[in-house]
């Protein structure tokens, strides 16, 4: 077989190859939601189930989300040498640990100790469904087509800017039962700013241009002064949200910092230079764009008035 043989089959495997991801991106995330919403525990004899967004299903949740940022910007700006990698050391991370969540939880229904007669606890299928969704994204994140150059600056800052609004909005969204629970107003708040910031992160790295920075310069400042306010004063929403009743690092009269407080108010403030500097990269690559365009025009006029 000839090389001009070969040739017409190469665009109808890439072509097979992106239809074979894609549609084992969607099982996976399909997979993921079911993973993390249905229960990993349930106890008091089946009157309490404890879903996958109380444990770890939340944050692994997060993490497959990002391993398809990763892979959409392998696909569309190259990189794949290094971002490839990361996705599939990320779906083998979350494969592993929802198995071990899976066995953890089949141990303590085994022996569930002392407690038992009032417990009765058993396992429900989440982790092994979210187990499911992680090896169908491993399996695209190695079929997935990607380009063979490097990643331009630009393109990497934007994916930079989705993973750290990614955080934040995962850190949210994972926190708004716990919230609502506390108080319906805080709850809201918390689910509006998850979506927003995940809204923001998709238009951030499917836009090339700089739609969508002010919203997250806006949300960003708005929810730090929050949480800054929360953590030295302290909100007046929830009134079982105690600073004597949470662990964490107390600095003022409001809310103690506890690790994830901490890890999203530092996605928050990476997102603002992120975004500062996404907006400078915008601005310098449409005024590349208008210069030749205006000197083509010049070009143009100047034929017109010779002739």
């Amino acid at each position: 077989m000839t090389t001009h043989a070969l040739a017409p089959l190469l665009p109808v495997r890439v072509a097979t190859r992106r239809g074979l991801t894609i549609s084992f991106i969607g099982t996976a995330m399909i997979l993921m939601v079911l993973g993390a919403a249905l229960p990993w525990l349930v106890v008091f004899n089946g009157l309490t189930t404890v879903p996958g967004l109380s444990l770890d299903g939340g944050f692994l949740a997060g993490i497959m989300v990002a391993v398809v940022c990763v892979l959409y910007v392998a696909a569309r700006h190259g990189g794949a040498r290094i971002l490839r990698p990361i996705a599939l050391v990320a779906s083998a991370a979350v494969l592993a640990d929802s198995l071990y969540s899976g066995w953890r939880i089949a141990g303590y229904v085994a022996h569930p100790g002392s407690t038992a007669a009032l417990t009765v606890p058993s396992a429900g299928p989440g982790p092994y469904v979210m187990a499911a969704g992680a090896a169908i994204l491993f399996v695209a994140a190695a079929i997935a087509p990607h380009r063979i150059s490097p990643l331009a600056r630009q393109a990497l800052i934007r994916l930079l800017l989705a993973l750290v609004l990614l955080t934040a909005a995962s850190i949210h969204l994972i926190l708004s039962p716990q919230h609502f629970s506390e108080s319906p107003l805080l709850g809201v708040g918390f689910l509006v700013a998850g979506i927003v910031q995940l809204g923001a992160a998709a238009v951030v790295l499917t836009r090339a241009d700089d739609r969508g920075l002010n919203l997250v310069l806006l949300v960003s400042v708005a929810l730090i002064a929050i949480y800054g306010y929360a953590v030295f004063v302290g909100l007046p929403l929830d009134s079982e949200h105690a600073a004597d009743t949470a662990g964490g690092l107390t600095l003022g009269a409001g809310e103690p910092v506890d690790f994830t407080g901490a890890v999203n108010v530092i996605a928050q403030i990476a997102a603002i230079p992120l975004a500062l500097i996404l907006a400078r990269y915008s601005a310098a690559t449409a005024s590349r764009q208008v210069v030749p365009a205006d000197d083509a025009k010049s070009q143009t006029i100047g034929l017109l008035d010779h002739q």
